[in-house]
C-alpha cells in the first residue's frame, strides 16, 4: 500500500495540515520539523505527485539551480559551467529562475523540497530580505532541503554556506582607480542594489578608491540604482540633461552598463570623448559591435565549474555536508583595457 501524508504525519508526530504545508510550501514550517518530514519522506518513499514520483525514480543524480535573472548573460555563462560538470558526473539539474523575488524564491524551494533533490546551488533574489540578516523564513526554506547548499555570486550574511563568489570589493576599487588614473577627478556611479551585500561591496570599492586618491567622495556623483537595465538608462539620461555632468562613469554590473550605453548613445554622446566609463563584467556582444569598453572581467564559466564542482564534493562527503565547515572560494577579477576610461 502506498505511504500517504497522514503516515508521514504519525511518523513525525506532527498533522496532516503540518506535512501538507511542508509539501506544498503553503505556510510555515520549522526547520527542525520540515527536517524530520524530509527524513520520513525519503524513509518512507513517499511520492507527493505524479511529477515527483517521475523525478523519484532517479532522485539521486537530480540537482537545484536556483537562479534569480535568466536573461542575465552573466548566469548564461555560470549554468554553462555547472551543466559541463554536471554531465561529467550524470548529474540532471532542476532549473529555477526567481525573477529577482522573493516570493518566487521561496516557491521554488518549496518545489524542491518536494521534489528530493540531492543538493543545491542558489544565487540568493534581491527583493530587500537581506538589508541587515536574511529572513527567518529565508533560512528554513533552504535549511529544510537537507541538503548540502552552495551559494553563487551573491553572499548571504550571518549563515555558514558554502559559496564561489567574486572579490566584489576590489572589481569596484581597481575600476574606479582606472579612471582615476586616467585623469579623471569627477567620477560618478550608478550604485546596485545596496541590499544586497554586492551592491554595498561594489560601493564600498567605488567610495575608498575615491578616498585613497584623494578625492571627495560626493553624494550627488552617487546615483540609486538596482542593477536594472530600464533604471540605469533613466538615471542615465538624467545625467546628460544635468548642469553637474561627472567627466566618467563606473558601472556596476552589465545590466546597468548597458542602460548606461543606451542613454548615451541615445543622446549622441561619444565614449570616452563626451564621457568615460568602466563596467563591471564583460559583455561579448558589445566586442562584435565595435563598442570598446574597459571592463572588469570574471570567467564566469570557471565561477559554475566551482560551484558544480564543491556541490558534487559535499554530496559524496562521507561525513553530513550540511553539517561541514563551510568553504568559500572568492575568485580574482582582471580588468580589461580597451580605452573607455580615458580623459580626452
Amino acid at each position: 500500500m502506498a505511504t500517504t501524508i497522514k503516515d508521514i504525519a504519525n511518523a513525525c508526530h506532527v498533522s496532516k495540515a503540518t506535512v501538507s504545508r511542508y509539501i506544498n510550501g503553503s505556510g510555515y514550517v520549522s526547520a527542525e520539523v520540515a527536517a524530520k518530514i524530509a527524513t520520513k519522506i525519503r524513509e518512507m518513499n513517499y511520492v507527493p505527485s505524479a511529477t515527483a514520483r517521475n523525478l523519484s525514480n532517479r532522485k539521486n543524480n537530480v540537482i537545484g539551480v536556483v537562479i534569480p535573472e535568466v536573461s542575465n548573460p552573466f548566469f548564461g555563462e555560470v549554468f554553462k559551467g555547472i551543466s559541463q560538470i554536471a554531465e561529467e558526473h550524470n548529474l540532471n539539474i532542476f532549473y529555477c529562475d526567481t525573477d529577482n523575488s522573493a516570493e518566487k524564491e521561496m516557491k521554488a524551494l518549496a518545489m524542491l523540497r518536494s521534489y528530493e533533490i540531492q543538493g543545491i546551488i542558489l544565487t540568493p533574489a534581491a527583493g530587500g530580505m537581506y538589508k541587515k540578516k536574511p529572513s527567518q523564513e529565508f533560512i528554513d526554506g533552504v535549511k529544510a532541503l537537507n541538503v548540502p547548499v552552495i551559494l553563487l555570486d551573491r553572499d548571504v550574511p550571518y549563515v555558514n554556506w558554502d559559496g564561489v563568489f567574486i572579490d566584489n570589493y576590489r572589481g569596484a576599487y581597481e575600476s574606479t582607480k582606472c579612471l582615476i588614473e586616467a585623469g579623471h577627478t569627477e567620477v560618478a556611479t550608478i550604485a546596485g542594489d545596496l541590499s544586497l551585500m554586492i551592491g554595498r561591496e561594489r560601493l564600498r570599492g567605488y567610495t575608498e578608491a575615491m578616498q585613497a586618491h584623494g578625492l571627495q567622495v560626493r553624494e550627488e556623483f552617487i546615483y540609486p540604482g538596482d542593477f536594472t537595465t530600464k533604471t540605469a538608462y533613466n538615471i542615465m539620461i538624467d545625467i546628460i540633461d544635468s548642469d553637474n555632468r561627472p567627466t566618467a562613469i563606473f558601472s556596476p554590473n552589465n545590466l546597468t552598463t548597458l542602460g548606461i550605453l543606451q542613454g548615451i548613445f541615445q543622446k549622441g554622446l561619444r565614449i570616452p570623448e563626451d564621457i568615460a566609463i568602466v563596467g563591471f563584467d564583460d559583455i561579448d556582444v558589445l566586442t562584435t559591435l565595435h563598442i570598446n569598453l574597459t571592463v572588469i572581467k570574471r570567467d564566469n564559466i570557471k565561477m559554475g565549474i566551482e560551484a558544480m564542482n564543491l556541490l558534487y564534493a559535499r554530496m559524496n562527503e562521507t561525513e553530513n555536508a550540511v553539517n561541514a565547515e563551510p568553504l568559500r572560494i572568492v575568485m580574482e577579477p582582471e580588468i580589461i583595457y580597451r580605452g573607455s576610461e580615458k580623459k580626452m
